[in-house]
């Protein structure tokens, strides 16, 4: 306890500082710590319990810093501290189910991100392979958080030998599965026991190219017996060589990578749409992300918590309470609100034809098919020089290959896309049959935006 207060006092405000004095003074006072005397016997959640009763109700926020502590003493191998106790202080709540709570109440800060929020960020992640904004290790935590649904302490427990590439017959490629370490059981051990799970070739090639980079950039200087994680530190933790956690010298610690995802999403600048301000998310946002969007997609009870890793399937009945047939209401007025910060237009507006890529092609046009006259409308160009088979326009708005014209009917096509949402409501189709196209009415609804502010004099939006 002498160590872990020296390392408070040297990062901790003389505030913080006194919490955790407090804290270690009420906690080994109390019984459970008087009476471990046996050398080695492993100290588990029973001191937590006995120390969040001894708080007033009011105060038992205070049990947080144990937890720190707990988790401290783990990180550095100590013998009597388990990685598994570990996890089981990160799902404690201090002050109640803040998990039900978020989820049930689709709580615009810390609960599930809705649909476009969600296509908004993968629109973002997907760009920044080509401008940038993030790095590979970052591109793949927020893919596998978004992919996976686990907990922080599943990721940094991720290895190079994890990922699985399976060669799939009569296929024209490989595909990926990736072993997650299953962490909430009885084993003391991390890495005892794993579930396979599934990755796309998208995501899978990420993760391969990220271990290759891992590996490229350490050489021959890993001391033998250190593992190669997938989430791997910049240096080695010089204070676990030689001890029990030798092994996760390279690995990140829970923290680091927790930090890592909010710090990810934040450069992507993805804005939320029901706040107007910068999209917050965390591996615990996403893992209610994944477990709704599983509850909406049919999963039972037993499936989510089979996915989750959870063995109580009251664990997941927030998800279920969850009412997935509440339809949010857009019409144009709100399309045109949301549609500049949804961040789901992924091309360039042009001026002409002439101006875009492929402009001279008459195969590369795009058209709107006019119900009423009939005829056909072109709308935009298509700068993509290979076949992609998507349905044409609804798919384009929300494309990055995509050239919409300044002057092309995109107000009518919106309004088009906004009768059939109406249809499907009144017709009394399920939730997600009805918001099947919101994503690419925003799209669309941000393009008119930026035709309207282009001809009043603004040309920040036109190539």
């Amino acid at each position: 306890m002498t160590c872990f207060m020296a390392e408070i006092i040297k990062s901790q405000r003389a505030g913080g500082i006194s919490h955790y004095f407090s804290m270690l003074s009420r906690m080994t006072g109390l019984p459970y710590f008087r009476s471990i005397d046996i050398p080695g016997e492993p100290i588990g959640m029973a001191f937590m319990s006995e120390l969040i009763g001894s708080y007033p109700e009011h105060a038992r926020y205070l049990a947080r810093y144990a937890r720190d502590w707990y988790e401290w003493c783990c990180d550095q191998g100590y013998p009597r501290f388990s990685a598994e106790v570990c996890f089981e202080l990160r799902e404690i709540r201090f002050g109640g189910n803040a998990k039900g709570a978020a989820v049930l109440s689709l709580d615009p800060d810390g609960g599930p991100l809705n649909d476009i929020e969600t296509t908004a960020l993968l629109n973002a992640l997907r760009a920044s392979r080509d401008d940038g904004r993030i790095s590979l290790q970052q591109q793949v935590a927020i893919w596998l958080c978004t992919a996976l649904g686990g907990n922080n302490q599943q990721y940094v427990l991720m290895r190079a030998d994890d990922l699985l590439e399976l060669e799939e017959p009569d296929s024209d490629g490989a595909f990926y599965q990736i072993r997650v370490a299953r962490i909430k059981k009885r084993h003391a051990r991390e890495r005892h026991e794993f579930k396979t799970r599934k990755l796309t070739r998208e995501i899978g090639s990420l993760v391969q190219e990220l271990i290759s980079q891992n590996r490229a950039s350490l050489g021959a200087g890993v001391p033998a017996g250190v593992a190669m994680p997938v989430f791997m530190r910049p240096y080695l933790r010089e204070a676990r060589l030689g001890g029990a956690f030798h092994e996760y010298a390279l690995s990140m610690s829970t923290d680091e990578f927790g930090s890592l995802v909010r710090t990810s999403v934040a450069q992507l600048g993805v804005v939320s749409p029901r706040t107007g301000k910068a999209l917050q998310a965390t591996c615990r946002r996403f893992r209610y992300t994944f477990a709704t969007r599983l509850v909406r997609e049919g999963a039972s009870q037993r499936e989510v918590a089979e996915t989750l890793d959870h063995t109580d399937l009251q664990n997941v009945q927030c998800y279920f309470d969850l009412k997935s047939d509440i339809v949010e209401k857009l019409d144009e007025a709100m399309a045109l609100t949301l549609g500049p910060i949804s961040q789901a237009f992924l091309g360039h507006l042009v001026r002409t034809e002439a101006l875009a890529v492929r402009g001279g092609e008459a195969g590369a046009r795009i058209y709107r098919h006019d119900r009423e006259a009939p005829a056909l409308d072109p709308i935009g160009t298509c700068g993509s020089f290979s076949f992609c088979g998507l349905n044409a326009p609804v798919a384009c708005y929300t494309c990055n290959k995509f050239q919409p014209w300044l002057d092309a009917p995109h107000q009518e096509l919106l309004r088009d896309l906004l009768a059939e949402r109406k249809r499907r409501e009144e017709g009394g189709l399920d939730g997600r049959m009805v918001a099947l196209t919101d994503t690419t009415i925003l799209a669309v609804a941000d393009v008119v935006s930026r035709v309207a502010a282009t001809k009043s004099g603004d040309h920040n939006h036109v190539g």
